[in-house]
């Protein structure tokens, strides 16, 4: 196999990637941490799309493995030596042959268990007011990040990034920038607009936050230790199995028991495939919260399986200040919500 060959197959793998492919290709890559992909695939039972994807960036990376012995070997026959330049030349027609060869076919085998499942029977047996007793328990300074997950449902990753919070007259319009978005396969929604009830008691009480400037809001910030601050204090509350993700599964809960098991929880939860939402909370958790309004997203659902007709992709709002933590609050939570902590 000649050099032209060899770059040819290289720069058919590697070019035309987009940053955000290459980098999620990168973090597959450290995880496989040198296990050849088929393996590590089946020695977890991954699922079939997750396969594809450990396949692509074990390639990925042995392409570039290949166009680097490539440069290594033509460097090395420059500067005369032809011992090490052949060493290298070798290396790349090994990795030629193994990309030109017949990839094996991967299938899961078997019902797979599914890691989210477990979070949402955290709720059973809460009191329907769990998550008002929980901010209450809070000190005041951490209970922003825990309103607005309660309210929006968002991600702790998506939080850190910034949540856009604006006046819509009586309402709040809540914007959220997506953290599970992947250009490979489409999954995730990069941005998505929810719109709550101004008489939400969660929405009221994040519409008196002194901190609003010109109509708008930004929550955002690490919640590393924060997570610790929360668990321990729905722990003392006897809630022994609540974590900041609960929040999350009550969040969808709710929805699902007013009638929004369709295509706008799949986008008010960040996600662009109708299967996924059946991880997240069940109906009869919902404990009352209705505040939503409205959810558009940057994507149509993928599998629709109950669309909704009209649905239109939200509008891009003017780009997200750089995310200030607000976390000092000089305002008393209207909630009964039992002991505070010492």
């Amino acid at each position: 196999m000649d050099t032209g060959q060899m770059r040819s197959i290289a720069r058919d793998i590697l070019d035309g990637r987009s940053d955000s492919t290459i980098e999620e290709y990168r973090r597959i890559t450290k995880r496989l941490d040198g296990e050849q992909w088929h393996d590590y695939a089946t020695a977890r039972n991954v699922s079939k799309r997750y396969g594809y994807l450990l396949r692509a960036a074990y390639r990925h990376r042995l392409a570039d493995l290949l166009r680097e012995s490539l440069r290594a070997a033509d460097r090395e026959r420059k500067a005369g030596n032809r011992d090490t330049a052949l060493v290298h030349r070798h290396q790349a027609e090994e990795l030629a042959k193994i990309l030109q060869g017949k990839e094996p076919e991967y299938h899961p085998v078997g019902p797979r268990r599914s890691r989210k499942t477990s979070k949402r029977k955290s709720l059973a047996g809460l009191p329907p007011d769990w998550r008002e007793q929980v901010i209450g328990a809070l000190k005041e300074a951490d209970r922003v990040p825990a309103v607005v997950l309660a309210l929006t449902g968002c991600r702790p990753a998506e939080f850190r990034e910034g949540v856009l919070l604006e006046r819509d007259d009586e309402d709040l319009k809540v914007t959220i920038l997506g953290a599970k978005v992947s250009d490979l396969t489409r999954g995730g929604q990069e941005q998505r607009v929810l719109t709550f009830d101004g008489a939400d008691p969660l929405v009221h009480w994040l519409l008196e936050h002194p901190g609003w400037q010109d109509g708008r809001l930004v929550a955002g910030g690490d919640l590393g230790a924060w997570r610790k601050r929360f668990t321990r204090a729905a722990a003392r509350l006897g809630f022994k199995k609540i974590s900041p993700y609960s929040l999350r599964h009550q969040f969808s809960g709710d929805q699902k028991a007013r009638g929004w098991n369709d295509d706008r929880l799949s986008q008010a939860l960040g996600q662009a495939s109708a299967r996924t939402r059946k991880h997240y909370g069940h109906a009869r958790q919902g404990r009352g919260s209705g505040g939503l309004k409205s959810v558009t997203a940057t994507r149509a659902v993928r599998n629709a399986q109950t669309p909704i007709p009209g649905q239109s992709p939200a509008p891009t709002p003017e780009p997200i200040p750089t995310p200030t933590p607000v976390l000092d609050l000089d305002l008393d939570l209207d909630l009964d919500t039992g002991p505070s902590p010492e």
